[in-house]
C-alpha cells in the first residue's frame, strides 16, 4: 500500500526549526488539499510514539489520509526529537505559534491548494487548533479527543478522578489507603502543587527536584477554548471515544454545537483517548498499563471511516 504515498523529511522554519514528515499521494499531480496533524500533550515524536508507549497513531493517520488524496504534515514538537528549542520552557502559545508556522509552510508549497489547508488536532492539538484558527483562519478542522471547557476546569479533573479511584478502592488495599488517609494526602499535595505552579512567573519551576513546564500550565489554566470555538466558521468534525478518561466524551457534542460553521460529532463506542478500542474497563490509576496493552493495535477503523467520509467535501 505504501507505493500509493511517499514520505519525505522537511524542515519548517520558525522561531525554532521544526522537523517533520510530509506525506503525499504518489500518483496525483496539481494542487491538493493538505492537513496538518497537531499532536497531543507530551514528548511523543511526529509518529505518535513515546519511550514507554509506541502507538504510531499520527503516522497511521497521516498515511491513511494521504491515501485519500491529501498531503499531510506531522512534526516533532518544539524541543523534542529532531526539532529545535526547549520543550520544558515552551508555553501553550508557543505551541500555537509552531502550529501556525506549519500551516504557513503548507500554504507556501506549490503542490498545496492554500484555500484547502486543514488541521487535525488530537488531545492538546484539538485545543491548539481553535486558538490557531482565531488568528489564522483554517479551511477545516478535525478535532479528536478534544476538550470543551476552560483549562482551569479541565486539567484538575484528571487528578481528581484518580483520587476518587483511590477513595473507592476495594479490599485490603483500599482499607489501608483509607486508614492512612492516602487519598486526602494526595488531594492536599495536588492542590499545593497546582498553587505553586500557578503562582510562579518563570518558564519553569522545580518541584521535588524535577523541572516542570510552569508557563505551559499557567497558559493552559488561563485559556478557555470555548471562546475560540465560538469564532470557528469552517467545517468541523469532532470525535471522541466512549472510553476516553482524559476528556469528557460528551465534549464532542459541545464542540460541534459551539462552532458557527457546519459541524458533526461522534462518540465511538469503546474507543480510548489514544484512538484505539478496548473491551477492558479503564481506570486513571492503571491507564498507562492499559495503553501499553494496546501497543501494536491499529487505530480505530470506525473513526477513520468517519474522517474519510467527512473529507470528501474537500477533494473536488
Amino acid at each position: 500500500m505504501n507505493e500509493m504515498i511517499k514520505n519525505e523529511t522537511v524542515t519548517v522554519r520558525g522561531k525554532y526549526d521544526l522537523e517533520g514528515t510530509l506525506t503525499t499521494p504518489a500518483q496525483e499531480a496539481g494542487k491538493r488539499p493538505a492537513i496538518l496533524i497537531i499532536p497531543g500533550t507530551g514528548i511523543s515524536d511526529r509518529d505518535g510514539n513515546m519511550k514507554q508507549l509506541r502507538m504510531n497513531i499520527y503516522k497511521e493517520l497521516a498515511e491513511s489520509i494521504s491515501r485519500l488524496g491529501f498531503i499531510t504534515l506531522r512534526y516533532d514538537k518544539r524541543g523534542t526529537h529532531a526539532s529545535g528549542g526547549s520543550y520544558v520552557e515552551a508555553g501553550f502559545w508557543d505551541l500555537v505559534d509552531d502550529a501556525e508556522a506549519c500551516v504557513k509552510y503548507l500554504e507556501s508549497r506549490a503542490d498545496v491548494d492554500s484555500e484547502r489547508v486543514l488541521v487535525l488536532g488530537h488531545s492538546e492539538g484539538a485545543i491548539i487548533a481553535p486558538a490557531l484558527n482565531a488568528r489564522h483562519p483554517l479551511g477545516g478542522m478535525i478535532l479528536l479527543a478534544g476538550m470543551a471547557e476552560p483549562g482551569k476546569e479541565g486539567f484538575p479533573k484528571q487528578s481528581q478522578r484518580a483520587i476518587q479511584e483511590l477513595e473507592s478502592m476495594k479490599g485490603l488495599k483500599g482499607s489501608l489507603l483509607r486508614l492512612f488517609r492516602i487519598p486526602q494526602m494526595a488531594q492536599k499535595q495536588t492542590v499545593k502543587t497546582f498553587a505553586k505552579i500557578l503562582g510562579s512567573t518563570g518558564d519553569t519551576i522545580r518541584i521535588q527536584g524535577k523541572k516542570i513546564n510552569a508557563k505551559w500550565f499557567r497558559e493552559h489554566d488561563a485559556y478557555n477554548v470555548l471562546d475560540d470555538l465560538e469564532k470557528v466558521f469552517c467545517p468541523v468534525l469532532a470525535i471522541t471515544g466512549s472510553k476516553d478518561l482524559q476528556v469528557e466524551p460528551e465534549h464532542a457534542r459541545v464542540i460541534a454545537e459551539t462552532v458557527q460553521g457546519p459541524s458533526e460529532w461522534h462518540i465511538i463506542p469503546d474507543m480510548t483517548h489514544i484512538l484505539k478500542k478496548t473491551n477492558d474497563e479503564l481506570t486513571m490509576l492503571t491507564l498507562l498499563k492499559s495503553y501499553k496493552k494496546m501497543t501494536g493495535e491499529p487505530f480505530d477503523h470506525e473513526m477513520m471511516g468517519l474522517i474519510a467520509r467527512w473529507l470528501e467535501r474537500f477533494k473536488s
